[in-house]
């Protein structure tokens, strides 16, 4: 932070204008800078439950302040019977602030807490409000598989959930593009009838209808995915399985990326072999029933999916393999279609089974040529999920051997900011049956969870993470995959990437805290090998930064710090961090701030006037404490470009005009929310 904007922001604030009369801390510090974080399990997340009605719910969290405790609670809700588990993490854990554990929970709905207890007498708390343990089905086939809208879907109850998005768009070739690669950061809640069920899936279906009948029989929680894809025949499934792309024959253009093939296998790799699964759900034939395909070229085609599905996975799933052929044009069922499905299911020692017979349902079909619950009439909907019900009994439930995850991979901590083409050493834990040698793979993701790139491998911890030089300015994560089968860990928090840097911030995270008497400024800082000091500095006066302590270097592993500040009542205090490397270069992290008797007003600019050494930049305070949007122009009303950032100083945004401005009077746009305000700014 500029030395001389930070001076005349106190002596305009505080000289000037006197005493204020609240005690403003920034909010950023309960929010966005929380003290615990959950990274793995999501909300609404559910688990595959063994045979017995077990499963294996693996947690990682983070903590940026010293703990002298920290406990993980599940609590049954939702009319779970079961007892709560309780965990204290261990003690090496808390002074990484890196945390994790797993936890054999049975069948039903929790509520996950981790409690961190101070010495100072308070504590925290994070929960993720809902984690199941039940049901996991993958659903392929058709477009009578994937849904379509408009034709009657229904709201499940809370108890079925799915991942509410598509990995797929509509060319201006009215050809359906999908990619073939690792799947988007998960994201999941109660399916409703317009929802849809990743990575295909378009609205709730019947799924929504056979989720709540499971549900209720089995009195579990119950997640679907849904990688169905229209149009696709037996062949096309065949022939992306073989690693060919497959012909749309009614467009007369090819699928790319290998679909419909490759959204299966990645929905396996990279969902539910995190969650475990039951059981694929396929319901495909009628398009293959209009083709009058052969009995052995339909079961020849479908056996290679199959096994090309397990070979290319390594996960031997079982399938459920509905019976359908009928359609409007072929006006009544083809039986050679039916024998292979039939034959399919019976195939001794390979995992498949007998699915619905759903050529009776609805017949002859809409003008849709679908299933569909129609107003006042057939509910095809309805009466195609109490099909799948029927044939899935609870003695179903001893005889389905589900597949359950065989390890879990718990992925570190991160720096605050980076820059492109930028390298830093990223931890992880395993637990479980990880092979030795295994090797991982890092995967880096937007923030919304969208699959950017693979930045690293390697086959011990820490991971080299090396950022691409060419991606652009934005918010990432990182998420750790084994390969050999692929399973995924957890994503890590967010991390910046600016071009405007030229230094790591290895700065997790920084806070402060005014208790008492005392500050208690904390932070979690992430594995830096080149580290040599880290020095504690503070300003009251925004020029002359003082050591507070020196604090040794962690050994290869993140670590969490804190110091203990006397508060002499300085109505502005900021502090931050000097990091000493051994190539003799010092980075600072960002500046945290407290103002003690008052403060800036929300969306007032300081200092005002502004100068031109170094930069104009000039400084802001939220009032809803989101991410404020600003536009700057001259008297004109000619815009100029602006720098924003709420990354420097915790809890102010810094505004500073892209190059040099003449003196004079400006308007500056702010908009906090909803609210939109101007306000005038003068350079000199």
């Amino acid at each position: 932070m500029a030395a001389r904007t930070l001076k005349n922001f106190i002596q305009h604030y505080f000289h000037k204008q006197g005493s204020w009369l609240a005690l403003i801390l920034c909010s950023f510090y309960s929010t966005a800078y929380s003290q615990l974080s959950i990274q793995s399990p999501v909300n609404n997340q559910v688990m595959q439950r063994d045979t017995a009605g077990f499963a294996t719910l693996p947690v990682t969290a983070y903590a940026r302040f010293p703990y002298i405790k920290i406990k993980a609670s599940l609590t049954p809700i939702e009319g779970n019977v079961y007892q709560p588990k309780e965990w204290l993490f261990e003690e090496d854990q808390l002074l990484q602030g890196f945390l994790t554990n797993s936890f054999k929970l049975k069948t039903g709905w929790y509520k996950l807490t981790l409690t961190g207890y101070t010495d100072l007498g308070i504590t925290d708390s994070v929960t993720v409000p809902r984690v199941g343990v039940g049901e996991v089905f993958l659903i392929a086939g058709n477009s009578n598989a994937m849904g379509l809208p408009g034709l009657g879907s229904k709201d499940a109850s809370d108890n079925v959930v799915s991942f509410n998005a598509v990995n797929k768009t509509l060319n201006a070739e009215n050809i359906t593009v999908a990619p073939d690669g690792p799947m988007p950061l998960p994201t999941f809640s109660p399916l409703k009838k317009d929802h849809a069920i990743f990575p295909s899936g378009e609205v709730s279906w019947y799924w929504a209808e056979l989720g709540d009948m499971l549900s209720k029989k089995w009195h579990v929680p119950v997640l679907f995915f849904n990688a169905a894809w229209a149009a696709a025949n037996a062949e096309n499934y065949a022939d992306t399985s073989s690693g060919k792309d497959a012909l749309n024959i009614y467009v007369g253009k090819t699928w790319p990326n290998r679909q419909p093939y490759s959204n299966i296998v990645n929905a396996i790799r990279y969902l539910t072999s995190q969650t475990g699964i039951r059981a694929i759900f396929w319901s495909h034939g009628e398009n293959d029933g209009q083709l009058k395909v052969t009995e052995d070229d339909y079961f020849n085609d479908i056996k290679t999916l199959i096994e090309n599905s397990r070979k290319d996975t390594g996960y031997n799933i079982p399938w459920f393999i509905a019976q359908n052929s009928a359609s409007n044009q072929l006006k009544g069922i083809y039986q050679p279609v039916l024998n292979a499905q039939a034959r399919l299911a019976a195939i001794k020692n390979f995992n498949t089974f007998k699915g619905p017979y759903l050529d009776t349902i609805q017949m002859p079909r809409p003008s849709s040529e679908h299933f569909e619950n129609i107003t006042g009439g057939i509910q095809g909907l309805t009466l195609a999920a109490t099909a799948w019900n029927r044939v899935l009994p609870d003695s179903l439930l001893k005889k389905v051997i589900p597949t359950l995850p065989g390890f879990d991979i718990h992925t570190g901590i991160t720096p605050a900011r980076l820059f492109p083409g930028a390298t830093f050493q990223l931890p992880y834990f395993f637990s479980g049956d990880l092979a030795e040698k295994t090797e991982i793979q890092a995967e880096l993701h937007r923030n919304d969870g969208n699959y950017v790139a693979t930045v690293g491998k390697g086959i011990t911890s820490p991971i080299q993470i090396n950022i691409p030089e060419t991606l652009e300015n934005g918010s990432y994560k990182v998420r750790l995959s084994a390969t050999k089968p692929v399973l995924p860990g957890n994503a890590t928090d967010s991390f910046y990437v600016n071009r405007i840097y030229d230094r790591i911030e290895f700065v997790n995270k920084i806070a402060a805290r005014l208790i008492g008497d005392n500050i208690h400024i904390s932070w979690l800082l992430a594995n830096d090998p080149t580290l040599t000091n880290i020095i504690l500095q503070k300003t009251t006066d925004g020029v002359n930064y003082a050591d507070l302590q020196t604090f040794a270097e962690p050994q290869n592993q993140s670590q969490v710090y804190r110091y203990t500040d006397q508060n002499l009542g300085e109505k502005a205090i900021f502090y931050r961090l000097r990091l000493e490397h051994q190539n003799a270069k010092v980075t600072y992290s960002t500046v945290v701030t407290i103002f003690q008797n008052g403060g800036p007003e929300a969306l007032t600019a300081f200092p005002n006037p502004t100068f031109s050494e170094p930069n104009q930049q000039f400084y802001l305070k939220s009032k809803t404490g989101n991410p404020l949007q600003c536009a700057l122009f001259d008297m004109t009303g000619k815009e100029h470009p602006i720098y924003i950032s709420d990354r420097e100083v915790i809890g102010l945004t810094v505004v500073k005009p892209q190059y040099r401005l003449p003196t004079g009077t400006y308007i500056l746009r702010i908009q906090d929310g909803s609210e939109i305000e101007t306000r005038r700014i003068l350079f000199r």
